[in-house]
């Protein structure tokens, strides 16, 4: 389903799930939250960089497994989260994208610090296709970085952003081609992780305080 493995103070979280083209779906969602959770709180842990295996960021939502599930925790909601786990984690979250991030997987694109992405990847907001609704906290980010008009047009067409386009739109921060998306995310996750974590958390705070 995903897998940690830590090379010299980053973090490298890898979502597996390619039965379900990398999609959500509850033990994928409460799988990347706990992942999060625990290297947000492991000393030897500066940088996190969160991937998906071969073609899926994730891709979104699982529409069999959630159904008409919201992705955002509230009263009566689902737990665990791994986008909330994302903004309150006190390390920086790379998220390197070589493929779809849709609905759900665009709203962990939203929580990270840095988004990579190759040529091939794809951006898409379908939660009204699915009878979804979005939290506040993906509309606030999703406005902030590209602005109102653009946000309803990707909300209210569901149409997919190609990569280049999302780079123009400030929705991602880097494109690369896809044969060197995992050497730069790599690097700059390493290059990140040189800095002491007290310097890297209080720069992590204040891109919170940069969406408030």
């Amino acid at each position: 389903m995903l897998t940690i493995d830590k090379q010299d103070r980053v973090a490298i979280i890898t979502l597996n799930r390619t039965e379900a083209l990398e999609a959500h779906h509850h033990s994928l969602r409460e799988a990347l939250h706990d992942a999060i959770v625990t290297v947000s709180v492991d000393d030897s842990v500066r940088v996190v960089l969160l991937t998906g295996k071969e073609e899926g960021f994730p891709e979104g939502l699982d529409v069999a497994a959630l159904g008409a599930e919201p992705l955002t925790v509230r009263d009566g909601g689902p737990t665990h989260n791994p986008a909330d786990a994302i903004r309150r984690c006190a390390k920086p979250v790379i998220a390197a994208i070589q493929g779809a991030a849709i609905a759900g997987g665009l709203e962990l694109v939203l929580a990270c610090d840095i988004v990579i992405a190759s040529t091939n990847a794809r951006f898409a907001d379908t939660h009204a296709q699915v009878g979804v609704e979005p939290g506040p906290e993906f509309i606030k980010r999703l406005v902030q970085l590209i602005g109102v008009q653009r946000a309803n047009e990707m909300s209210l067409t569901g149409a997919f952003l190609e990569a280049e386009m999302a780079y123009e739109w400030d929705l991602i921060g880097r494109l690369t081609a896809p044969d060197q998306l995992a050497h730069v995310s790599h690097h700059i996750a390493h290059e990140m992780a040189r800095l002491p974590l007290e310097a890297l958390a209080r720069r992590k705070a204040l891109n919170g305080m940069a969406y408030a």
